[in-house]
C-alpha cells in the first residue's frame, strides 16, 4: 500500500485538478496554434475563452507565470489577433514548463 504524506493546504487537491485541466487545455491550446496557421479557418472566439479561464484560474491557484501568459493571450486575441501567435506559443510554453 503507498503512503503519500497528508497535505495541510487545503488547496493542494484544487490546484491538482487545475493543472490536470491544464494538461487538457495544453491539447486545445496547440490544436488551436495549428489552426490559426490555416487562414481563414476558425475564429479566435474558443481560443479567447480558453485563455480568460487559464489567466483566472492559474492567478487563484497560485500559478502567477501562466496567469500573466494566459491574460497577454486574451489581450492580443481581442486587440491584435494578428500578433498573437507569439502570445500563445509563450502560454503553451509556460504551461509545459509547469507540468514538468
Amino acid at each position: 500500500m503507498e503512503h503519500r504524506p497528508i497535505s495541510n493546504d487545503p488547496f493542494a487537491s484544487l490546484q491538482q485538478r487545475f493543472l490536470a485541466r491544464c494538461a487538457d487545455r495544453l491539447v486545445e491550446l496547440k490544436a488551436a496554434r495549428e489552426r490559426r496557421a490555416v487562414p481563414g479557418s476558425s475564429s479566435d472566439d474558443t481560443l479567447i475563452g480558453i485563455a480568460h479561464s487559464l489567466a483566472g484560474g492559474a492567478g487563484t491557484f497560485g500559478f502567477p507565470g501562466i496567469s500573466v501568459r494566459a491574460s497577454e493571450l486574451e489581450t492580443l486575441l481581442i486587440e491584435r489577433s494578428d500578433v498573437a501567435h507569439t502570445a500563445l506559443d509563450a502560454l503553451i510554453a509556460e504551461i509545459e514548463r509547469t507540468l514538468k
